[in-house]
């Protein structure tokens, strides 16, 4: 203690000798005022200045940015934090030059196709059924062996009793009208059989106030389809190929929204096949042989497309229809149960063998019968009057696993067989191959079917019986193909019946026999 004493300049007398004692009184005074005033300083003048600074509006915006642009999870500016009036005035001009912007995107337009030009035209001019449009179009096409087909848009009428079509146009360019003619029957390269079609003339009109114009008595907001049920209707086999397949073909994308409108109006065909037409369409058909009204459309297909025999070119427009969507169709129509066939060892096929009356008539159909008994077939046999009756006569023949009959309308019945069934069509004799298998070998097939076939020889054909054997009919039959349908028919599908040599018919059986099970 005495050392520490001694180092105290204030009390150390040797070290200071001149120092006053008044000033070492002081000196502890001087010490804590120091302790208590310099703090304070200090505190007003940095930490109290910092507290209370105003920093510029701006300034503290920055600040802000900075510390929302960093936060991850986006939390949104302070509410209360005010912007200066600069930004206000950057921002209002930023969105007006946002609203201008706007303005001319929506203003804008893409280019058009040609193709979307026309549709948007269409779409706009055919709002109001029977509304005079200056965008009608007339499409034809007779391009086609099968058929002609015209498709109009726009202002249609059609004048039920008087086989007229009009399609209408307010354009004053045109002064004169123009006329088409179209018999809707897809088969116009038989020339006799389209003399008895009834022939529709469509024409432009141009509408002029000095001209009376004929008014829509009915106005049609669905498309309209114009067939004939004329031609061959009756004969099964042309009642599908000639007239519902290509119906069907034609309408089957309306999914039932489409009107049809028949000319040549057959009512046995129309009874006969109801429930198929309502499938297609789901309104009442309109008879243009007794009906006096004015059928207004915006929308009408004059003819029905028919690219193929018995059948369907899926490779063809119009796309998205088959053989295997008709059949369903058709199932539907009859409300058949089977679709496919099921094969089985320990169970007996069916066989239905269709028999015919006069020409191409199976002479010896009791040996052919008896013959395919004992080969294992369950047997079951139909004439012309079990075929009269369509709903019961398909469940028949879609009960069974095959079918046999000498070539003729009645093989058109395959339709209803269950798919995977075998079909064996008898070809009679006069080089007819190539001509039966066209028109059902290859459209069993594209049905899903199996198909067998039997050619005759000149010994199983009852013209041995009629002609010498030198006689063109055996020596050269593609001689008298050469005359003409009506001779073809004439000898070898008119006069012609069959004996078939049951021996060599049995092994083609036996082959079927072999496939089904």
């Amino acid at each position: 203690m005495k050392k520490l004493k001694s180092n105290m300049w204030c009390f150390d007398r040797t070290v200071m000798p001149k120092r006053s004692s008044e000033l070492c009184r002081l000196w502890p005074a001087i010490a804590m005022l120091c302790c208590l005033v310099l703090p304070s300083i200090y505190y007003i003048s940095f930490y109290y200045r910092l507290s209370f600074l105003n920093f510029e509006p701006s300034v503290r915006l920055n600040l802000q940015k900075e510390v929302v642009n960093d936060r991850k999870d986006g939390i949104a500016e302070t509410e209360n934090l005010q912007q200066p009036t600069n930004k206000v005035a950057e921002e209002e001009a930023l969105k007006e030059d946002f609203d201008s912007n706007r303005k001319k995107i929506l203003q804008w337009q893409p280019t058009k196709t040609d193709e979307e030009v026309q549709i948007e035209e269409y779409l706009t001019n055919s709002t109001e059924s029977g509304k005079a449009s200056s965008n009608t179009t007339l499409f034809c096409d007779t391009t086609h062996d099968r058929y002609n087909a015209c498709l109009l848009t726009g202002d249609i009428r059609i004048l039920s009793n008087s086989s007229k079509i009009l399609f209408f146009s307010s354009s004053s360019s045109s002064t004169t009208n123009t006329t088409w003619k179209i018999k809707p029957y897809p088969r116009k390269w038989e020339a006799p059989l389209m003399e008895r079609i009834k022939e529709l003339s469509i024409s432009s009109y141009i509408s002029h106030p000095e001209t009376s114009t004929p008014l829509c008595t009915i106005n049609h907001s669905t498309p309209g389809v114009i067939f004939s049920s004329g031609g061959f209707s009756g004969n099964f086999f042309h009642d599908l190929s000639d007239i519902l397949i290509p119906l069907y073909v034609t309408s089957h994308h309306f999914h039932g929204e489409v009107k049809f409108l028949v000319s040549d109006f057959n009512s046995k065909f129309i009874s006969k096949y109801q429930s198929m037409l309502t499938r297609l369409s789901r309104y009442e058909l309109i008879n243009l042989d007794n009906d006096s009204n004015v059928h207004c459309f915006n929308e009408v297909q004059v003819g029905t497309v028919n690219n193929k025999e018995l059948g369907i070119d899926t490779t063809k427009p119009p796309f998205g229809s088959s053989m295997e969507s008709f059949r369903d169709l058709l199932r539907s129509s009859f409300s058949l149960k089977k679709k496919s066939i099921t094969k089985n060892s320990n169970k007996k096929p069916k066989l239905l063998i269709q028999l015919r009356k006069g020409s191409r008539e199976l002479v010896n159909s009791k040996e052919v019968i008896s013959m395919a008994r004992r080969l294992g077939f369950k047997v079951i046999v139909s004439g012309p009057e079990e075929t009269k009756n369509i709903t019961s006569y398909s469940a028949t023949v879609n009960s069974v696993d095959a079918l046999l009959g000498v070539h003729g309308a009645g093989l058109t019945n395959m339709v209803f067989l269950p798919e995977r069934a075998a079909m064996i069509q008898i070809i009679p004799w006069g080089d007819l191959t190539w001509a039966c298998r066209f028109s059902y070998g290859q459209p069993a097939i594209d049905m899903g079917l199996k198909y067998f076939e039997y050619e005759i020889k000149k010994e199983e054909s009852t013209l041995i019986e009629q002609y010498p054997s030198d006689h063109l009919v055996f020596t050269n039959p593609g001689e008298i193909h050469k005359q003409g349908w009506n001779m073809l028919w004439y000898y070898f599908l008119e006069k012609q019946k069959v004996k078939v040599d049951v021996k060599r018919l049995r092994s083609v059986l036996a082959e079927v026999l072999m496939y089904l099970k």
